[in-house]
């Protein structure tokens, strides 16, 4: 048998030399078109548009529909701090000149400081005397350099203050001591609300209509600064609090009611009747008030619904407004029908006034001549 040829490790290497140095003609420069593609389509690329969801009902309550905010300028005039410029007629309870009206007072004031009665504008009466409102600053100023002569008559002028009123609820009405049992009175309150929070009140009292006779009392002390928060008197009794002043419900022009106009989802109603069938410049109904039913205007502050610095009033107190209202709605209406039915009558007594009868001699002569002759032909 013939064995398969062997070729040796030199004649592989002779001929792979031999292949690599034969002179073969060199490779044609081919010109790199997919880089030229490549950068012809990112120069020439359309932008990429976004993908937009489509705007699906189940989306938007999922979400939320948001709208875009303009940045409008804001344009409204800031509010100035106006201070209280006024000045109190201090008055005891028992003092003459509280029987006085505002005029009295003004003759009374400018008699005593010698003043131009030109420096006072508006008097009105509140629960300590009078409030007097000047003029002008100059008025004002000269007012107070001249506060002392009022003293002589057992009156003070003095300046308008904001007073912190602070409640202190639960007090004894007596406490015991080495003396015995003693009475809680404003002098001791004073006192001891200086002892405790270094600060005394500028006025005391009780608080409230409760029973004189009972165990325990609320005060209302009135400070000129807010005193130390959750003191107690007497180390055992009467945990301060601050009183805070509710603030007034907003008035919503949009549906005439009394809550926050921001957000108002309820249907919007005419200002006149309180109607939601058409707006207030087709209105041609009589004045009600939607809120309490009587016959003014929503926003009027005759309307009994309105809510105080107390709060609202509650359902049963509205279903009585309600009622009154509509009693005095209705009366109105009889009495402007009335009005209506009398000048209706009066127009109709003006139209047909009562005009004597003119009798025409010649057409009556005349008939009376024809009869005379249509008696003779009968004869």
């Amino acid at each position: 048998m013939c064995s398969p040829l062997e070729f040796s490790q030199q004649t592989k290497g002779v001929k792979i030399n031999a292949i690599s140095n034969m002179n073969l003609p060199k490779k044609p420069t081919v010109a790199a078109t997919h880089r030229i593609n490549a950068t012809l389509k990112t120069a020439n690329a359309l932008p990429i548009v976004p993908k937009t969801t489509p705007m699906l009902w189940t989306t938007v309550v999922r979400n939320g529909q948001k709208k875009t905010r303009l940045n409008e300028p804001n344009n409204k005039k800031q509010l100035k701090s106006t201070d209280d410029m006024r000045l109190f007629v201090r008055l005891s309870n028992e003092h003459e000149w509280r029987k006085l009206s505002p005029a009295g007072i003004r003759e009374v004031v400018f008699k005593k400081l010698s003043i131009s009665p030109t420096s006072i504008g508006l008097i009105k009466p509140v629960r300590t005397g009078f409030a007097l409102s000047p003029r002008n600053n100059e008025a004002r100023e000269a007012l107070l350099k001249l506060s002392l002569r009022l003293s002589s008559f057992e009156a003070k002028l003095e300046p308008a203050t904001s007073w912190l009123p602070v409640i202190i609820p639960t007090v004894p009405r007596y406490i015991r001591t080495e003396k015995g049992q003693v009475e809680v009175t404003k002098e001791l309150l004073s006192d001891e609300i200086e002892r405790v929070t270094s600060m005394r009140p500028n006025s005391i009292k009780l608080y409230g209509h409760g029973h004189l006779e009972a165990p325990h009392r609320t005060w209302l002390a009135l400070f000129t600064k807010a005193p130390r928060p959750g003191f107690r008197v007497f180390d055992e009794f009467g945990i301060m609090s601050l009183i805070k002043k509710q603030p007034l419900s907003d008035f919503c022009k949009r549906c005439n009611g009394y809550h926050s106009p921001k957000n108002c989802s309820r249907a919007p109603s005419c200002g006149n009747c309180g109607s939601t069938m058409h707006s207030e410049d087709l209105c041609m109904a009589p004045t009600k008030c939607k809120n309490c039913g009587g016959p003014h205007r929503s926003d009027s502050r005759k309307c009994l619904a309105r809510p105080t610095r107390n709060g609202a009033p509650a359902k049963e107190q509205l279903k009585i407004i309600r009622q009154a209202g509509d009693r005095e709605f209705q009366a109105v209406l009889r009495a402007k029908a009335a009005e209506e039915r009398a000048s209706v009558l009066e127009g109709n007594f003006d139209e047909e006034p009562s005009q004597p009868e003119v009798v025409d001699m010649e057409n009556t002569q005349a008939s009376s001549v024809e009869d005379t002759a249509g008696d003779a032909m009968r004869l």
